[in-house]
């Protein structure tokens, strides 16, 4: 599945769930944004940058697939990161799927703080089962796919009722809704549609929404026509 896009929206749209989640202390008001460092060729998932100037810089990685190269690019992109605004102290985080996709990269592994984002979330979850950020994440890491394909609307609703602003909602709806397309590559648009039934009309207002509106009724259309042909014969 497609993840380092959607996660970096996600945390985008509100850097102090980076925060939530690992249980670091919060710099106060930030953003995130992604970074290249042309001299080196380096680019990292996100660079956290307090408005408060006395706070650290952070660098966050989103790794959700084994690549021994991780630790090096994260320090390396920590240290640039730190030469281009004046010295500020920085920090860096790796969020890993799980633990066999952390390759424990000596001296670094101690250098970088590291965790294994399923494991927080299933943390977060028990204690907080109504958050948005809990139930945007579990097309992406629960395992059970009949189960998945029951609770979908459950969480597709949590996101929608959830006390955030409206371009959160929206961003957090479209991550939602497009890795569960992902999840269910098998299905067609109509089944995914049908997954989410009574909820079209908060997904109007979004492009994975108007898309699967879209295909679902050309979908459905060309199945009539079908149908129709066979009868007639």
């Amino acid at each position: 599945m497609r993840t380092d896009k959607q996660i970096y929206l996600v945390f985008t749209v509100n850097p102090e769930w980076i925060f939530l989640l690992t249980g670091l202390r919060s710099p106060g008001k930030c953003r995130m944004t992604s970074v290249s460092f042309k001299a080196l060729e380096v680019t990292t998932d996100g660079l956290i940058i307090p408005d408060d100037e006395q706070e650290a810089l952070l660098i966050v990685e989103f790794q959700f697939q084994y690549d021994i190269t991780v630790y090096g690019r994260t320090v390396i992109a920590m240290a640039l990161a730190q030469k281009e605004h004046g010295h500020r102290p920085v920090r860096g985080v790796i969020l890993f799927r799980d633990d066999e996709a952390d390759p424990q990269i000596e001296p670094w592994n101690r250098v970088v703080d590291r965790f294994n984002i399923g494991d927080l979330l299933d943390d977060f979850g028990q204690e907080h089962p109504d958050h948005p950020l809990f139930a945007v994440f579990q097309p992406l890491l629960m395992t059970d796919d009949d189960k998945l394909e029951i609770k979908a609307v459950e969480y597709f609703r949590t996101i929608r009722d959830s006390s955030i602003g409206d371009s959160i909602r929206t961003t957090l709806l479209e991550v939602f809704v497009d890795w569960l397309e992902q999840r269910f590559r098998h299905k067609s648009k109509q089944e995914i549609e049908a997954m989410l039934i009574g909820e079209l009309p908060d997904l109007r207002e979004t492009q994975s929404g108007q898309d699967l509106i879209a295909i679902g009724r050309q979908e459905g259309r060309q199945e009539g026509r079908q149908e129709g042909r066979q009868e007639g014969r």
